[in-house]
């Protein structure tokens, strides 16, 4: 998968900032172009009008309780009351359209009098139960509840209308498959096993009733009309249940998507340093644990000179400034294959990937990144910030048998170069050079790309731009 959730996160944030200014030069634009005459009375119209609608939102936004609704952008996962919410609305709209549709059918396939005042208030109690439910959705803490009771009014309203329209052998049996269906979308487990086991005792019991011919009122309908009213029932069915199956499906997908792009994101987290989003010990760890046979690495084991004075004169704010600002410098100075480590505090490691050139002009290269390395930072209000580094130097497999014992024997050098005056690279199996004759990086006056570290190492391998 590429891409988590923080790199989709920050590419809808980059384009709504573009989007927003190019909205917002457009509108320069097209003000600078009209005039800024105004009559007074034009004026003053405006602002009262401004006015009256702000203080109608407000009045509205006092009467009204705040909704419990979250927006879902896409950058996280929604809980399950939220899931639920959304849910119950999509239900009680699809309920709704069902209701007002049956009836409105009903009356015209039967009449005003076959279609009495049961089926008036079966369909009205259902369009309000509906609405109840969209407002608890909405607005309600927990609407759990306000569904178990809805949901088991509805099938009251249901069994009454079966019982009085033809029994198992009416047009309304056919939509008593969607109450369970509607349980295990906004209820739990156990709640659509209990509505999906009444709805059985319901229905046996009813046609118990009519097989003893007891107890059923009397009820006829046309050939046409029994036809047509079932049809109907059998398209909202398939409608319900289908819809049902496709909400479910879409939003398990989301959330495994989500979820997917959660587990990738904590990976990156644990992989890396939260200050300056470099490698950490763990994508060392995994570097090393992915090396293949002929493989050869250069190791640059960094650690700063006069870090801890600056963190002791302008405080940790500076220091993580400092270390941040560094980060970014060794970025635009190694390729995208080379891993950046910090290892903790102003320790730092760079892994060179098959560089094709001695270990002098590693070294060279090196101390390139020290003359980088010692250039000011500007910090705060015009303070400059100033540290060094020292490094050091060993290569895989020429100086050890195992990533672990090179990176060691580049500690050893590390320390060489400490001991020997700082500031300096030090190449493992080889003495330290005197402070005074060190030759210096020359120092371009423009930022450096990775083009121009080629110029300062000849032998190294090519970095290209």
């Amino acid at each position: 998968m590429t891409g988590g959730v923080t790199e989709r996160v920050s590419s809808v944030k980059h384009k709504l900032v573009i989007s927003a200014e190019t909205i917002s030069n457009s509108d320069k634009f097209k003000r600078s172009a009209q005039p800024n005459f105004m009559p007074a009375p034009l004026k003053l119209g405006k602002a009262l009008r401004a006015v009256i609608l702000d203080r109608f939102f407000r009045l509205v936004d006092f009467l009204l309780p705040k909704t419990r609704w979250v927006p879902d952008d896409g950058s996280f996962i929604l809980s399950s009351e939220d899931i639920q919410r959304r849910r119950m609305i999509m239900v009680s709209l699809f309920t709704v359209a069902m209701a007002g549709s049956y009836t409105a059918l009903q009356v015209m396939q039967l009449g005003a009098q076959s279609s009495n005042w049961i089926s008036l208030a079966t369909c009205a109690t259902v369009c309000a139960l509906s609405v109840a439910a969209m407002l608890a959705a909405i607005w309600g803490q927990k609407p759990e509840p306000y569904m178990r009771l809805l949901l088991v009014g509805f099938s009251a309203i249901l069994w009454t209308e079966i019982y009085f329209s033809g029994g198992v052998t009416g047009y309304h049996i056919g939509i008593l498959p969607i109450l369970p269906i509607i349980a295990a979308i906004l209820l739990t487990t156990r709640d659509t096993v209990f509505l999906t086991v009444l709805n059985l005792v319901v229905v046996i019991a009813i046609a118990y009733l009519a097989y003893q011919d007891q107890f059923m009122p009397a009820f006829t309908i046309t050939p046409e009309a029994d036809i047509l009213m079932s049809a109907f029932i059998i398209v909202t069915s398939v409608l319900g249940c289908g819809g049902a199956a496709i909400m479910l499906v879409q939003q398990s997908e989301k959330v495994n998507r989500q979820l997917l792009d959660l587990v990738e994101y904590q990976s990156h987290l644990a992989a890396h340093d939260h200050l300056t989003g470099l490698g950490n010990r763990i994508a060392m760890q995994k570097r090393f644990e992915s090396l293949t046979s002929g493989e050869s690495f250069d190791i640059l084991l960094i650690d700063l000179d006069g870090f801890k004075a600056v963190n002791d004169t302008h405080g940790h704010n500076a220091g993580d400034f400092l270390i941040k600002a560094m980060a970014d410098r060794l970025r635009e100075v190694t390729d995208d294959q080379d891993l950046l480590i910090r290892l903790g505090g102003d320790e730092f490691v760079i892994f060179l990937d098959n560089v094709d050139g001695t270990l002098g002009s590693v070294r060279k290269y090196a101390e390139y990144l020290i003359d980088i390395i010692s250039r000011p930072y500007r910090w705060e209000n015009g303070v400059v910030l100033r540290v060094s580094a020292s490094i050091g130097h060993a290569r895989y497999p020429n100086h050890g048998s195992t990533p672990s014992k090179v990176l060691s024997l580049a500690d050893k050098a590390l320390y060489k170069a400490k001991d020997a005056g700082k500031s300096q690279c030090i190449t493992f199996g080889t003495e330290a050079c005197p402070r005074s004759t060190r030759k210096t990086a020359p120092r371009p006056q423009s930022a450096e790309s990775k083009r121009k570290i080629a110029a300062f190492t000849p032998n190294l391998r090519q970095k290209s731009g």
